[in-house]
């Protein structure tokens, strides 16, 4: 089942660290699900410290709540996306920095509702595509690191308990590039996606 876990992570991860910005705009249920998903399996894998049945389980039911509200609540899919991209983005963070663990696995959640999942709720109407660039890359990029530490523990540069500071470097190097490959991409997915255009001329002009 870790196999399974750490397969899930890693795509998921990858998918959303180079796509994120343009699996909001072309298929919205999508990346919510795909955050969703996510959410669940770290916030299983930080209340059970498992990464098993339930972690799965809850990540498959954090994806079908989050894919169900992105039509339910569509006129507010802004303020849902920076809500959960902020809360994922907390949990990511604690994971790929190994603090998911402290305060009996709930730091991570903690860290995730107090601080990212309010601040991105605020910030994403004013900054929307620059959050959902930044958030998507670095979680991503964090996500990834955990699924592949799952598929190769026995590899110290993607430990993050054992190998010092080069996990989180790569983990930063990733998320750089996921930044900079959605950056690059973003003029040319205007031109072929319904955009929002007053958020995404100003992202792509900047």
């Amino acid at each position: 089942m870790s196999l399974a876990y750490g397969l899930m992570m890693l795509v998921t991860g990858l998918a959303i660290m180079t796509f994120g910005l343009f699996l909001f705009y072309a298929w919205l249920p999508l990346i919510y699900a795909l955050i969703g998903f996510d959410i669940g399996l770290l916030l299983g894998r930080s209340l059970t410290g498992d990464t098993g049945t339930i972690a799965i389980a809850i990540g498959i039911t954090g994806a079908v709540l989050l894919g169900v509200c992105s039509y339910a609540l569509e006129p507010y899919r802004r303020i849902l996306l920076g809500i959960s991209g902020g809360f994922l983005f907390g949990l990511s963070l604690a994971a790929a920095f190994g603090l998911d663990s402290l305060l009996g696995g709930f730091f991570g959640v903690l860290l995730a509702i107090v601080v990212c999942g309010l601040i991105g709720g605020v910030i994403v109407s004013l900054f929307f595509d620059r959050f959902v660039i930044a958030a998507s890359a670095i979680s991503g990029a964090a996500i990834a690191m955990a699924g592949a530490h799952h598929l190769l523990p026995g590899v110290g540069i993607l430990d993050r308990a054992s190998g010092g500071a080069l996990p989180a470097l790569i983990t930063l190097v990733l998320a750089v590039a996921g930044v900079f490959w959605q950056y690059s991409n973003l003029a040319k997915w205007i031109q072929v996606l319904p955009l929002d255009r007053s958020a995404s001329n100003t992202s792509a002009n900047s």
